[in-house]
């Protein structure tokens, strides 16, 4: 623990005896476009949406709970992503190999994700003509409405800088640049959730949620601009994202005979981020 402490208190000393040179901070004195690492504040809307892949003859699957249950829709119509729009907040981190090529990471919070699958009734039965329910991960028995989990994105990337332009204001200079690599995206407190779903009643714990993965990995890439300012730089950029493979868990306890999960073979999420990031 000594040996940790004298370790810490000595990059601390390196930082702040070097920081200005070394690291970029923007809004401030030691904003510097040529530093080793650039810190910022990044902004991301993110259009979400499943890729859907259904089981032979999920036609026939009936989810009937009742007729006086809301989750019920009889045989079904159409199995479909609902797209939808998140949000998250990261924080980017820079480094700085030459001047056309950096090493990034952007750590990031995604608190506003409305994702969901929509299922249609073939309305077999005049209660359910027209019906349909959307499902997302988290829901309780007595409401056809639900949530999402929150989740921590931790995506390490790659960026190749074109040369320096100016912009036609002759003032602002920019650089062009691609970007790709990959991302890892972990939802909150899920295994927690469904560890106590299964204790409160473990013989009949089936949520009408989908059962998902505690995390995934997922590819990306994009392109983006690097616009130049005295004291900050601003970057829009615009990615494509798409995990790996299958985001459920179709083998978890809470998954089987899970009349929204049966019908679904395998899904893959889907996201294009629209960033604007200040460094």
């Amino acid at each position: 623990m000594k040996h940790l402490f004298f370790i810490i208190a000595a990059v601390l000393f390196s930082m702040s005896s070097f920081g200005q040179r070394k690291i970029s901070l923007p809004f401030s004195s030691s904003y510097n476009e040529d530093a080793t690492i650039l810190l910022g504040i990044q902004y991301n809307a993110v259009i979400q949406s499943y890729q859907l892949q259904l089981k032979d003859g999920w036609q026939k699957h009936s989810i009937d709970y009742g007729d006086n249950d809301h989750n019920s829709l009889g045989e079904l119509k159409s199995i479909q992503s609902k797209p939808n729009i998140g949000f998250s907040v990261g924080i980017p981190i820079d480094i700085r190999a030459n001047e056309n090529l950096y090493f990034t990471f952007n750590p990031s919070f995604l608190f506003f994700n409305g994702l969901g699958i929509e299922y249609q009734s073939t309305g077999s039965k005049p209660q359910w003509e027209g019906k349909s329910i959307t499902r997302k991960q988290r829901h309780v028995a007595t409401s056809a409405d639900g949530s999402n989990f929150n989740a921590f994105e931790f995506p390490l990337s790659i960026k190749f800088r074109s040369d320096e332009k100016i912009l036609k204001n002759k003032f602002n200079r920019y650089r062009a640049y691609l970007i790709g690599g990959a991302r890892y995206t972990r939802w909150i407190g899920v295994n927690g959730e469904y560890k106590g779903i299964l204790q409160q009643n473990p013989e009949s714990a089936v949520p009408h949620s989908l059962v998902m993965k505690p995390g995934y990995l997922s590819w990306e890439a994009g392109l983006g601009a690097d616009i130049f300012f005295a004291y900050f730089k601003m970057s829009p950029e615009i990615k494509f994202n798409q995990s790996f493979g299958n985001v459920f868990d179709p083998s978890h306890k809470l998954a089987q005979d899970n009349n929204f999960m049966t019908p679904i073979d395998k899904g893959l999420i889907r996201n294009i981020y629209v960033s604007l990031i200040f460094q």
